[in-house]
């Protein structure tokens, strides 16, 4: 990946703004081998944004952007530091028979499930996560279904370090349940699989 990005020479383009931010980060997630046509690998989009409660916002005011040097699960340093104690506790038992590799965090900032998580609104990912929830939508309280839960959760969550898809720069429309899914009523939050 690294020699495709040299030789296709995207980060000049992008530094000389002949290439939009969008263009840039799907052309690296293509490197990575990162595609719309499996959810395993499906592409990725950081954070931008850090203020999710303004009713306003100043884009020229630093304050509002996500520090983007860092992975998400490093934005907050209280919870940092319970990843880097976890993470030396395990190098600690590393020698112990059938310890397990250390790692800085349980969940990975992209997988099918959270893909599914944010397009729940959108076909045919709708299918896929009723598919992945025995045939009936998720509980409506695990349901995407505020921008600002979601960012506080990736910011605050030991289990969470989701980072976003590439809908919420192209497809707003991915925000809104057109099709009036049951989403929002956990009576009534049960669905079947169409017959194929």
């Amino acid at each position: 990946p690294a020699t495709l990005v040299a030789k296709a020479e995207w980060t000049q383009l992008w530094r000389t703004r002949q290439m939009s931010n969008f263009e840039y980060l799907m052309k690296l997630n293509m490197a990575a081998g990162r595609t719309y046509n499996d959810i395993q690998q499906y592409p990725v989009f950081p954070w931008v944004l850090a203020d999710y409660t303004s009713s306003t916002i100043d884009l020229n005011d630093p304050a509002v952007y996500r520090d983007l040097s860092k992975p998400v699960g490093a934005l907050n340093e209280e919870r940092l530091q319970s990843f880097l104690e976890r993470y030396e506790s395990m190098v600690e038992m590393q020698d112990a028979e059938g310890a397990m590799p250390p790692f800085m965090y349980g969940t990975h900032y992209s997988t099918p499930g959270y893909v599914l998580h944010y397009l729940v609104r959108t076909e045919p990912y709708t299918l896929f996560h009723i598919d992945l929830q025995n045939g009936c939508f998720d509980d409506y309280n695990r349901l995407f279904n505020s921008v600002e839960a979601a960012w506080h959760s990736s910011l605050n969550s030991q289990g969470d370090v989701k980072e976003l898809t590439p809908e919420w720069f192209c497809l707003p429309a991915f925000l809104r349940n057109a099709s009036k899914f049951p989403l929002n009523d956990s009576d009534v939050a049960v669905a079947s699989l169409p017959d194929s």
